[in-house]
């Protein structure tokens, strides 16, 4: 099975209209979006505001995708992502299966800036027990933080991954982990793969159950 995966995009419209062609030119059989998905943009009084607008033009972009879209919440979102297609499903909390696969979403993240979709670790920890049933050895598990000490360094070096996740990744044993939110670590280490987007307009292709990867950057797939 292919996957298209990206976290990060912020909003940026650009990137959501490639992504017809980014997901035929790999014949990606599902898009996984890992949280940072909105911006805010315009002249709306409040961020809540524009990033509803902003969500609803991404709904629109989202919807001619004939392939199922999973995604997950970041940080800098303050708004839920309405989907507009019974395609395209949040994963936040959730299972879904996929041929022999299945995929499970999580969204919160460590404190890094106020965000609504932030948690203090003790919370993420409880939240991640009760997702970890859901998990096996065939489970994608998505999340918009990194795992900790993984693909996870941040302003001034600092790791800003989440114990809990890096935890509950080792007992369950799942295929792989994909998340974003560090835009500097994209990249893979093992099973983690961090896929922020950021302002290099890439994407991983992941090939299951293999985990073969490759990127696509700028220019390519358009």
């Amino acid at each position: 099975m292919r996957i298209l995966a990206m976290a990060d995009i912020h909003g940026e419209f650009d990137v959501y209209d490639r992504l017809p062609s980014l997901v035929a030119r790999p014949r990606a059989e599902a898009v996984v979006l890992a949280g940072d998905l909105l911006g805010a943009f315009g002249e709306s009084p409040t961020t809540e505001e524009a990033q509803t607008a902003n969500a609803r033009e991404i709904s629109e972009r989202l919807s001619p995708l004939r392939v199922q879209v999973l995604y997950v919440m970041g940080n800098d979102d303050f708004v839920e992502l309405e989907p507009g297609s019974e395609r395209i499903q949040p994963l936040h909390g959730r299972r879904v299966e996929m041929g022999p696969y299945n995929f499970v979403g999580y969204e919160y993240s460590p404190p890094f800036m106020c965000g609504v979709f932030e948690e203090p670790e003790e919370e993420i920890a409880a939240d991640i027990a009760r997702l970890e049933p859901l998990m096996d050895r065939q489970t994608i598990l998505v999340t918009h933080s990194p795992a900790e000490g993984i693909l996870d360094r941040g302003f001034f070096n600092r790791s800003a991954g989440s114990p809990s996740i890096l935890a509950a990744v080792k007992r369950r044993s799942v295929l792989a982990h994909i998340h974003g939110h560090i835009h500097a670590c994209f990249g893979r280490e093992g099973r983690h793969f961090n896929v922020a987007v950021a302002r290099q307009r890439r994407a991983m292709v992941m090939e299951l159950p293999v985990l073969d990867h490759s990127v696509i950057t700028r220019g390519q797939g358009s």
